[in-house]
């Protein structure tokens, strides 16, 4: 699957990609989550999530951490 490239006035954000696409690159973890879950738990974690057009836009890095923390969290992970 490819991952479409968002413009941003942002110089340092090149990672953003649409909650649509990371929960299709996600779906090979063993772990999906859909764009709406992906969603609620970015709001949760204070990641920034925006509108462009009619996706929703995240950081790639930062969705990552945010699923890998709630993995974490919800098979007991890191303890």
């Amino acid at each position: 699957m490819a991952i479409t490239t968002v413009a941003s006035p942002y110089v340092f954000d090149t990672d953003l990609v649409s909650l649509t696409e990371a929960s299709a690159l996600l779906a090979d973890t063993g772990h999906p989550a859909s764009p709406r879950t992906l969603k609620r738990w970015a709001l949760k974690h204070g990641v920034t999530v925006e509108r462009a057009g009619r996706d929703d836009i995240a950081s790639w890095s930062d969705l990552l951490q945010v699923h890998a923390d709630e993995v974490d969290r919800r098979t007991g992970g890191g303890s």
